[in-house]
């Protein structure tokens, strides 16, 4: 039957990557904590070439969605950072991110997980230099000593912040994401016969349809892979592929109408032509060197390190996991707002756990706010002030690069 097909290449799926998932949620937990923006702004602040590069080799490893590298990028250029290396980090971060890493180990073998993030740094360093010495104004800001805790909380101890981060945030960012790229994964895989788009998937011509398709859609790094996957067994091409995973992730409506506001014109232009260039361009070479490759060609497991039971063990706990953030997200946090009433304002822009995180705690800076809370799903925020401090609150939510619904 066709369900029981269905729910076949989920489980394989799951099983598969489970994993590697969630040593990439334990990784990711541990970035959070150790890799704050204030240390990626320490090493950005220069106004210098250099600075691009760094920029986009902490990019690669942080397990940020591309809106959500947006509340960074601009925290980054309001304390001290170069158009360039902000660009750089804009590319190079949503790209790729430890979780994706693992979980594109799992599913498109481990060439391709190298690759990748390879190709997540060139290109970043491509744009961001591009931007760096094609801007007129060098930076204008002012390096300070910041004292925001933009990243995590240091009330509480390492070990919890690791663990809610890497197994309770990070996971509301794409467990909604991920389940619906599972499910489109294995009905392509059951309504489309294997190596279907043969005839167009290949070469540049399958290369711009994933170009097209990549570019205004939203989906995040980790994500991608099962669709990437599912795309590749219907007979697009490795390269092709690529292109799906950088353009995807790295570009969206919001993205860009949000980059135009932070870098300018020129530079957005400047974004996504090095995104584009960057994309055909490894991704031919990519078919160039290993031609004919596929997802099939890489029958490998981790049957030999893993039993299968303790696999089977871990895809139920992975089930878990995501089900604890689906049900925070979407239920915990409602339940939460709705018993508020005073003041009230919807946001705008917020795609991410990290975006919450990032308006939460530039408004508990204001003097006179507090009981402040904010529901992912619907933007909805409220707080209780003794004073009106509206215009400081909508300020200060502008300025993060988001907008105020009416």
């Amino acid at each position: 039957m066709i369900l029981d097909e269905i729910l076949k290449n989920l489980g394989m799926m799951i099983n598969e990557f489970a994993p590697f998932l969630i040593l990439g949620f334990f990784i990711s937990g541990v970035l959070s904590v150790y890799l704050t923006v204030e240390i990626v702004q320490k090493y950005l602040g220069s106004d210098s070439v250099f600075s691009v590069f760094l920029a986009s080799l902490l990019g690669v490893p942080l397990p940020l969605c591309s809106c959500g590298v947006i509340p960074v990028s601009a925290y980054l250029s309001k304390h001290g950072a170069s158009k360039g290396s902000v660009t750089s980090f804009l590319i190079s971060t949503p790209q790729t991110g430890v979780d994706s890493i693992f979980i594109t180990y799992a599913m498109l073998g481990p060439l391709f997980a190298i690759y990748r993030p390879i190709i997540a740094f060139i290109s970043g360093i491509f744009g961001g230099s591009l931007v760096y010495f094609s801007d007129d104004r060098k930076n204008e800001n002012v390096d300070v000593e910041c004292e925001d805790d933009c990243c995590n909380d240091d009330s509480k101890s390492k070990i919890y912040n690791i663990l809610n981060y890497g197994f309770v945030k990070l996971p509301m960012d794409i467990a909604g994401p991920l389940v619906f790229g599972l499910i489109l994964s294995s009905f392509i895989m059951v309504f489309v016969p294997s190596n279907y788009f043969n005839m167009v998937g290949s070469g540049i011509l399958g290369m711009i349809i994933m170009l097209l398709v990549g570019l205004p859609t939203y989906v995040c790094a980790t994500a991608s892979v099962p669709i990437a996957f599912a795309l590749n067994s219907s007979g697009f091409s490795m390269g092709a592929v690529l292109v799906f995973l950088m353009t995807g992730p790295a570009t969206n409506i919001t993205t860009m109408s949000v980059i135009y506001k932070i870098l300018g014109r020129k530079n957005l232009l400047i974004y996504l032509f090095s995104i584009i260039i960057c994309s055909i361009g490894f991704g031919v070479l990519f078919d160039l060197m290993f031609p004919g490759l596929s997802v099939v060609d890489n029958n490998y497991s981790v049957n030999h390190i893993l039993s299968n039971n303790l696999k089977i063990v871990l895809s139920f706990s992975l089930i878990i996991i995501l089900l604890n953030s689906l049900r925070i997200k979407y239920f915990a946090n409602s339940k939460i707002s709705n018993s508020l009433d005073s003041n009230l304002l919807y946001i705008d822009g917020m795609t991410c756990n990290h975006c919450v995180d990032s308006v939460q705690k530039s408004l508990s800076k204001i003097n006179g706010i507090e009981n402040i809370n904010i529901n992912l799903s619907d933007g909805k925020l409220t707080y209780n002030s003794s004073i009106n401090i509206e215009k400081n609150v909508a300020e200060v939510i502008l300025s993060l690069g988001y907008k105020i619904k009416n």
